[in-house]
């Protein structure tokens, strides 16, 4: 009985093993969908819209609220989308196969899949057919544990529908230069949305005038805002995100709030950036750890007023949201004195030079009460 049992249990853990090692590399897809569609325009115009504008495509796609980053071109293009649809995670993208000549390419969702998909590669055609062009779109997945495998034939479904969606829309984008009615209509509510969102925000305020002249300061708030960890006591480290290296609306900065960059980061967009009123206004795009802030509805509107005899008013405001939103009464004593420190940080990296370390902080914030 002992050996039949043991038997049992050396081809449980053979075959377990068998499945690892499979695992190991990419298996076929389990789910395929496919979609075409004849646009009434020459196929160069459709691949510019399609291919070329790789990070256009919240102009047109109604599943995109909008592309929070993008870097690259052609065979090295990225973006990072934020998704319309109610729970579904934003995802990153990246092209992976790239040939212009046959109007043909692929990109991979790398991030923000459901945990039960191991890989969704999508797969775009071009074919001329005289003055118009035949878009056939192609989507490889595969789904695995219990609930991909009990939700092969929904998801197989939904994605012949987001194909077909998807194609309806660059077909009214090309050959109307206007967005699809779905994607207007789906526009208006997110406005609507954020409108009322927008109602519930809470903010902070900080103020703190500087011994510097305001060209300084704004060296530091907007041509440095990829440095301000030299400003920063609460920030260890700062960097471009990649793609980017100056200042101006879109630009991108990572923020490394631990010693440890994968633990707890922002990644930080310009929004509007304004150098002669010496104005930026900050959104944040992404972040990891910080779970209870909606970066949906925060940002920050940072201002630096001349007030002559090369002193500078600095006027910080940080609105933000929380979720639940009833933890934003709880957040605004420790966010108003983050940006408080970081408000003296600023004060004085601008008169001295020096990066404001947290072990620098230590050393002079008694020169701040």
């Amino acid at each position: 009985m002992k050996t039949k049992i043991f038997l049992i249990f050396l081809a449980v853990l053979s075959s377990v093993q068998g499945l690892k090692a499979q695992d190991m590399e990419r298996k076929q897809p389990n789910i395929k969908a496919t979609y075409q569609i004849e646009i009434d325009a020459p196929i160069d115009e459709v691949w510019d819209a399609l291919a070329v504008d790789y990070g256009g495509i919240g102009k047109w796609a109604s599943g995109v609220n909008h592309v929070v980053e993008f870097s690259g071109e052609g065979a090295d293009a990225k973006r990072f989308c934020s998704i319309s649809a109610a729970g579904f995670n934003d995802t990153r993208e990246k092209v992976i196969k790239w040939d212009p000549e046959n109007y043909y390419f692929e990109y991979e969702l790398y991030e923000g899949l459901p945990g039960f998909v191991r890989y969704s590669i999508n797969k775009d055609k071009l074919t001329p057919k005289g003055n118009k062009t035949i878009w056939t779109s192609y989507n490889d997945m595969r789904v695995g544990g219990f609930m991909g495998l009990t939700m092969k034939w929904m998801m197989r479904k939904q994605l012949t529908k987001v194909l077909q969606n998807k194609a309806e829309e660059l077909k009214h984008f090309v050959e109307t230069g206007e967005a699809h009615p779905r994607k207007v209509e789906i526009m208006e509510k997110k406005a609507a949305k954020d409108a009322k969102m927008r109602k519930k925000v809470a903010f902070v305020e900080v103020e703190q005038e500087i011994d510097a002249p305001v060209e300084r300061v704004w060296e530091i708030i907007g041509e440095g805002f990829a440095d301000i960890a030299d400003s920063n006591p609460d920030c260890p480290y700062s960097e471009w995100s990649p793609g980017h290296n100056e200042a101006k609306v879109g630009a991108m900065r990572i923020m490394y709030m631990t010693d440890s960059k994968e633990k707890k980061y922002f990644v930080d967009k310009i929004a509007k950036y304004e150098p002669e009123n010496h104005h930026i206004t900050i959104e944040i795009a992404d972040k990891k750890g910080f779970g209870n802030l909606n970066i949906d509805y925060t940002w920050v509107n940072m201002d630096a007023t001349d007030l002559g005899n090369n002193k500078t008013l600095l006027k910080i405001r940080f609105n933000y949201l929380t979720k639940p939103r009833f933890f934003k009464g709880l957040a605004k004593g420790p966010m108003r004195k983050a940006f408080q420190r970081y408000a003296y940080g600023i004060d004085y990296h601008a008169k001295t030079g020096e990066k404001v370390t947290e072990e620098k902080w230590k050393e002079i914030k008694h020169l701040y009460k």
